[in-house]
């Protein structure tokens, strides 16, 4: 739940944002480009867990905090893509022909530029359930009796010399599914690419 909830959102807000900024070019994208930098130069990893030792953990606090440092990887793309696109003939033929922007954006222009979106989204996925698995590992995120398999190997890693499947059950587990998603990932790119071709 939770990964899926960060790359939600994340998502949502970096492809708003960077749509805005594409489309609207200009110094609308000049300023907010320099936001974007000067918000990405900060210590991300170290603000997020000093975030997180701050508050009592929970499921909403962590998928917060995770948004918040998270929406700038896919923000970067689609900004590129919208400022590709915004020229092409037939987004100006739609506004010669008096559509909207919200028409413009949302049926011209979004539907061409979501590969980033699907390609990157297993991805993004694999980093969030990863980073979960970091933050409980270091006792930082979701407490016991929450399931999670960073818990479960930062519990077990004291039994490992009577009881060391206790740990490789919750590391296997973990390693299967980034892999799979991460597999899932390349498929999708090599589809996509031979789409194009």
């Amino acid at each position: 739940i939770y990964a899926f909830t960060v790359w939600f959102f994340s998502y949502l807000i970096g492809t708003v944002w960077g749509a805005c900024q594409g489309y609207l070019g200009g110094k609308w994208d000049l300023i907010g480009s320099r936001l974007v930098e000067v918000f990405e130069m900060m210590p991300q990893l170290l603000l997020l867990i000093t975030l997180i030792s701050i508050f009592e953990p929970s499921i909403y606090l962590l998928v917060v905090f995770s948004v918040i440092f998270d929406w700038t990887g896919i923000y970067h793309y689609m900004r590129a893509q919208f400022l590709q696109l915004r020229h092409r003939e037939y987004v100006e033929s739609a506004r010669v022909l008096g559509a909207s922007h919200s028409q413009i954006i949302f049926k011209h222009i979004l539907p061409n530029a979501i590969t980033p979106l699907i390609t990157f989204s297993p991805f993004s996925i694999a980093a969030n359930i990863s980073g979960l698995a970091l933050l409980d590992y270091l006792g930082l995120g979701m407490r016991a009796p929450t399931p999670s398999w960073g818990e479960l190997m930062a519990q077990s890693q004291k039994y490992f010399t009577v009881a060391e499947w206790l740990v490789w059950a919750p590391s296997i587990a973990l390693l299967l599914v980034m892999v799979s998603l991460i597999h899932i990932g390349l498929a999708v790119k090599a589809a996509i690419a031979a789409e194009e071709l």
